[in-house]
């Protein structure tokens, strides 16, 4: 059979001309059942068509697809709507909504999810970005019934982002309890620390609120160099995260004084060893960067240096923003731990 998905009018207002190469590259790497992937106008929209066969799990799976508005199976030359599946906890309304300076599209983190939760298949996924400003990633994670968790150095809009969290919920009717808690410790170089957790347990009936079948939404107003501080070992499916790559995502890697690095390479050194600890075998790190500042070469280098397998090769999601920023993404995934030998 031939289908043919319309392109999301937001998508193409991200991505402008890069749009259709975005959609093919996201398409090629997550639906292994689809072949001969075209992009082609229909009547004067664009769509992509594939040739395949259609489960209800690849249904929801091309529901979710960052591009993807409406799903046709094609006969002859007429175009048979499929209903969408998407199967998500929330509202997708949640990350769309809140609008502010340096905010990651949320067509492109849902993107950036896509690729590393296909890397992990179970129900119960557990999800963090590391760098999570007003929590876009958190937001797309919670649709997709996730356990989501954000760091975010600037103690500002991680409460913001737990503010805005609670709200939602109370509009659209979630049941769900939160608290906040000092959290303190001690460096690698012996420093104390302290950051402050924000927490919501959320559930979509007072029935599964009271059995505890909730979800957890997280920030941390705190350091991602102290991430291993924060969560043990071996707790998240997959990391997420768009890095610091303009004047209004600054990495703060460098000392106060010294004010902000537009690089985030240097602070990406410090972080990923803690990060590659609370990752579990098998989880999937997917990083956002502006290539203007940090090569292409140099990320690979990194993530194979930390132990990652680099799996984006032969795709090429890079696209640009403005006239500053050149951005692409990079997949890496950790090796699961061997069997043990036989004695």
């Amino acid at each position: 059979m031939t289908y043919a998905i319309m392109l999301c009018p937001r998508h193409r207002r991200v991505y402008l001309e890069s749009a259709g190469a975005m959609a093919l590259c996201e398409i090629s790497y997550l639906c292994e059942y689809a072949i001969n992937i075209r992009e082609e106008n229909i009547g004067g929209l664009p769509y992509i068509v594939f040739e395949g066969e259609l489960s209800a799990e690849n249904i929801r799976l091309l529901s979710r697809l960052s591009f993807s508005y409406a799903l046709f199976e094609i006969r002859s030359d007429l175009l048979k709507p499929i209903e969408r599946d998407c199967g998500y906890f929330i509202h997708e309304d949640i990350s769309s909504i809140l609008k502010y300076s340096g905010k990651t599209s949320e067509i492109f983190t849902r993107l950036m999810l896509n690729l590393a939760l296909t890397h992990y298949s179970t129900d119960n996924i557990k999800l963090l970005d590391p760098m999570a400003g007003k929590g876009t990633t958190l937001y797309e994670g919670l649709m997709q019934n996730s356990d989501v968790y954000g760091i975010e150095i600037d103690p500002k809009p991680a409460y913001e982002s737990f503010v805005y969290i609670k709200k939602h919920l109370e509009m659209a009717r979630y049941k769900h309890n939160s608290h906040q808690e000092k959290v303190s410790g001690i460096d690698s170089s012996g420093k104390k620390f302290s950051a402050t957790r924000y927490t919501a347990q959320i559930a979509d009936s007072k029935e599964n609120m009271k059995s505890g079948q909730t979800i957890t939404f997280e920030m941390i107003a705190g350091d991602t160099r102290h991430t291993r501080a924060f969560y043990k070992k071996g707790t998240f499916h997959a990391i997420v995260g768009d890095l610091p790559y303009g004047v209004q995502h600054g990495a703060k890697s460098k000392p106060q004084s010294q004010g902000q690095s537009r690089n985030a390479m240097g602070l990406l050194q410090e972080a990923m060893p803690g990060w590659m600890q609370v990752l579990k075998p098998g989880g999937a790190i997917v990083l956002a960067w502006n290539l203007f500042l940090i090569k292409r070469e140099e990320m690979e280098r990194l993530f194979i240096d930390n132990g990652l397998t680099v799996k984006d090769r032969g795709l090429d999601f890079s696209h640009r923003l403005d006239q500053a920023t050149h951005r692409d993404l990079i997949v890496g995934v950790k090796p699961k731990i061997a069997s043990l030998r036989l004695q």
